[in-house]
């Protein structure tokens, strides 16, 4: 039907004419950006994943840069570390010199040496990165207490028995014959447990690792009653004593007189008195604390050991306490995120100075056996910092690279849902542009017909 109201081949073109043009601008836009999607309303669901995508990979670059930055921090250690190794060595050897010198050249040796153990607070103190050191702690008002317990007395020599203890970082235990001197570490305020150790351990965040332990001594020639002082701190610990295959005393378990068998022991807090009759006939003792394990947290130590005849009276045990303070350092735990979920890597910080390292009091003019000792126990200290700091390198090294690895494939990733095949798009765009030629030309068509029209109304004559 002919008619200048409605031209319905017109409004066709119209909307061909619209849809060729639309076509033509998302395919521009994507030739222009390289992507396919761009926003929400070209593709919601993989606009959508791509942001998470997106999110993820810049995440995993922050992460990047903070391990790139650790692992600095954590150079600089392992190289101070490696520098008083080197420092401890010439220690050593000039000690083992003094031996078999005149007073003259012992003099010089020992000044040598000196100069050399005050080198080491230098490396340890300079051996820091942003404000961040790994040898000498972070600093903090440092709690000292030292408990001294003591047995009553007895007619008979004690045991010589080893020191066995599960003791947190900073925390010492010396015998004293029939008692022991046992010194904890804590931080900032003094409190009514500064000298529980197991606090100690949590306030410095670096629980104690050997909670678990097992000993085989010889007790001695004397027969009698032994009785142990065994001190657990906060949560509940466990001491046996086997001989010849039997158990013969544990903590939670009354005393067995002549040796015989007791169960197994029970969970203890606090201190207690463990008490078996000792026969050297029968072989070696062994301590066995915590033998089905126990928490990493725990603390225990045996704080007086002490041989009596049997009839005697079940020792009795005194404690005398002292606390000092002194602004110091203690050890830390430096964090360094190695993923998105939380996973972190802990670096234990380890004080490396002298004092730390058993130097300062050392007569390097006295006993070779001892100061080549302390020397030997220095290295031992610095050898298993070189370790941890070894360790927690190579894990950086393969989270760094997992890091890496996983930024690399999330890129490609994100590219695979919203990266433009440029080929086919400008195909597509070529095709389009067509489209949106020809509905031009069909809009140029449409709007003549309503011409024809004026033909019907012409009066030329006949």
């Amino acid at each position: 039907m002919l008619s200048i109201l409605t031209n319905t081949g017109a409004a066709d073109a119209v909307r061909a004419l619209n849809a060729a043009t639309a076509e033509v601008q998302v395919h521009q836009e994507r030739i222009s950006t390289g992507k396919r999607v761009n926003s929400t309303k070209d593709d919601s669901a993989d606009y959508i994943t791509a942001q998470q995508l997106r999110s993820d990979a810049d995440g995993r670059r922050a992460i990047g840069k903070s391990m790139a930055n650790a692992g600095s921090v954590l150079d600089v250690a392992n190289l101070g570390a490696e520098q008083i190794s080197n420092v401890l060595n010439s220690i050593r050897d000039k000690a083992l010199s003094l031996s078999g010198n005149d007073a003259g050249s012992k003099n010089s040796i020992a000044k040598d040496v000196k100069a050399l153990v005050d080198q080491i607070n230098t490396i340890a103190k300079n051996s820091n990165l942003n404000g961040i050191n790994l040898l000498t702690g972070r600093p903090a008002t440092v709690t000292t207490t030292k408990t001294v317990t003591t047995m009553s007395p007895s007619s008979y020599p004690p045991p010589a028995l080893p020191t066995m203890a599960a003791l947190p970082p900073g925390s010492t235990l010396t015998s004293t014959g029939t008692g022991s001197t046992l010194q904890t570490v804590t931080t900032d305020a003094p409190s009514a447990n500064a000298g529980d150790p197991e606090l100690a351990t949590n306030a410095l965040g670096m629980p104690q690792e050997n909670a678990s332990a097992s000993y085989t001594v010889a007790g001695g020639s004397q027969a009698g009653r032994m009785d142990v002082a065994f001190n657990a701190f906060g949560d509940g610990d466990v001491m046996e004593v086997w001989q010849n295959g039997t158990r013969i005393a544990a903590t939670g378990q009354s005393y067995a007189a002549g040796g015989g068998m007791v169960s197994a022991g029970k969970a203890v807090s606090g201190e207690n008195i463990v008490s078996f009759d000792y026969d050297p006939g029968k072989g070696d003792l062994t301590f066995r604390f915590n033998p089905n394990g126990a928490d990493s947290g725990t603390a225990w130590a045996v704080t007086g050991v002490a041989l009596y005849d049997k009839t005697a009276p079940i020792a009795g045990v005194s404690t005398s306490a002292t606390t000092s303070q002194a602004k110091g350092a203690v050890p830390f735990n430096y964090d360094v995120s190695v993923g998105l979920k939380g996973e972190k890597i802990s670096i234990g910080s380890r004080d490396l100075f002298t004092a730390g390292l058993g130097l300062d009091s050392v007569d390097w003019l006295g006993a070779l056996g001892s100061a080549i000792g302390a020397v030997d126990g220095a290295k031992g200290r610095v050898n298993e910092a070189l370790g941890h700091f070894g360790t927690k390198a190579r894990s950086f090294d393969i989270a760094s690279l997992f890091n890496t690895k996983l930024g690399d494939v999330l890129g490609i990733a994100v590219g695979n849902i919203v990266d433009a095949d440029l080929g086919v798009e400008a195909a597509k765009l070529q095709s389009a542009q067509i489209k949106q030629q020809l509905a031009a030309k069909a809009l140029s068509i449409a709007n003549d017909q309503p011409k024809i029209l004026l033909s019907l109304f012409d009066k030329k004559a006949a």
